[in-house]
């Protein structure tokens, strides 16, 4: 049920700020120094993409500069079950490495965001498209750590063109 309310990420800072401090007093986090490159150059998976190894896990090199926080993932598997795609399980260590939650630039990353706005808004299921169910097991890492409950989860096919190009806004697709 949605009651209409607009949620606005830049007022609810203090939200994610205070998720952020428990995660920080677990010792669930750390600052990264980790240029894109770097890690694009350390570790490549099948599908072309970086993951994270670690690199800084146990603190980073002087003169380097703090550029994230990252929250910190183990090799245990995370499981569940889409509503229409079915089970799905991934180990975010190994297929993704630590995440980012807060950049140097005062931002706070989307998968904290979203897990702490669905839990203050009391969300029981998301839709969205299939193209983020890989985002899925970090959200719901997250969820655990900070105790929140995990909302069941449905990923649509996503809408194409007829090139077979993704529909999105980014692309200028018409709005309807």
């Amino acid at each position: 049920h949605w009651d209409g309310e607009v949620v606005w990420q830049s007022r609810r800072l203090e939200l994610y700020r205070h998720s952020l401090d428990r995660l920080s007093a677990m010792d669930a986090t750390y600052w990264c120094a980790c240029t894109r490159k770097e890690i694009a150059d350390s570790a490549i998976t099948p599908d072309g993409a970086g993951v994270y190894a670690g690199t800084c896990r146990a603190g980073f090199a002087r003169g380097r500069t703090p550029r994230a926080i990252r929250l910190k993932t183990n090799l245990d598997p995370i499981a569940f079950v889409d509503r229409l795609q079915g089970p799905v399980t991934q180990s975010v260590e190994r297929e993704v490495g630590d995440f980012v939650v807060f950049r140097a630039d005062n931002t706070f990353a989307y998968q904290l965001a979203v897990v702490v706005d669905d839990a203050e808004q009391g969300v029981t299921d998301v839709v969205r498209g299939a193209d983020l169910i890989d985002s899925t097991p970090r959200q719901i890492h997250l969820q655990r750590l900070l105790g929140l409950p995990t909302p069941r989860y449905l990923h649509v096919p996503v809408a194409v063109s007829a090139a077979g190009e993704k529909l999105s806004k980014q692309q200028d697709a018409a709005e309807g």
